[in-house]
């Protein structure tokens, strides 16, 4: 597969999730995972996520920026590392802003609360799962199983993928 296909595919993994995990650096340097709605991702995998700009996570973030996420979507799962800023831009939370997070946000679309964390994809590596791959992985690896034969790993089960612009 060219680098542009294995691009493609970690895109497509990433743009159909729903729900990341965002992994960020905390106390004495621990790694800390939570889960977060996913609000847009851009064709570059820039990815948005929303939280509140008094919320423990920025402060990590702001401390130490490099961050990855963790991505399980239909066609597969994915990691990404990658550079986080916060931003309240209120154009941006404009654009992003949905109903569904007024639990969070008591303010609406104009709390002063409201901070979007941009992360800016270096490198990511994916997993596929899709349904036709699927079906040909379970193949592979039951034939694997019954020859006991080492299972063949084909393009497109797995990539790496440099996404930094510099």
């Amino acid at each position: 597969m060219s680098p542009e296909e294995h691009r493609e595919k970690l895109h497509n993994i990433v743009k159909d999730a729903r729900t990341v995990m965002l992994l960020s650096h905390g106390d004495g340097e621990k790694i800390i995972g939570r889960p977060m709605a996913l609000a847009r991702t851009d064709d570059d995998t820039t990815m948005y996520l929303v939280t509140a700009i008094d919320s423990k996570k920025v402060d990590e973030i702001r401390r130490e920026s490099r961050v990855s996420v963790s991505v399980q979507a239909h066609d597969g799962w994915a990691m990404i590392d990658g550079d986080c800023r916060v931003s309240q831009d209120r154009k941006l939370i404009d654009e992003l802003w949905e109903d569904a997070w007024k639990p969070w946000l008591e303010g609406g679309k104009a709390d002063p609360a409201i901070a979007i964390l941009v992360i800016t994809p270096n490198e990511g590596t994916y997993w596929a799962s899709g349904f036709a791959h699927g079906l040909s992985y379970l193949y592979r690896m039951v034939k694997a199983r019954v020859t006991g034969d080492e299972m063949e790993i084909k393009p497109g089960d797995q990539g790496k993928v440099k996404l930094a612009k510099h």
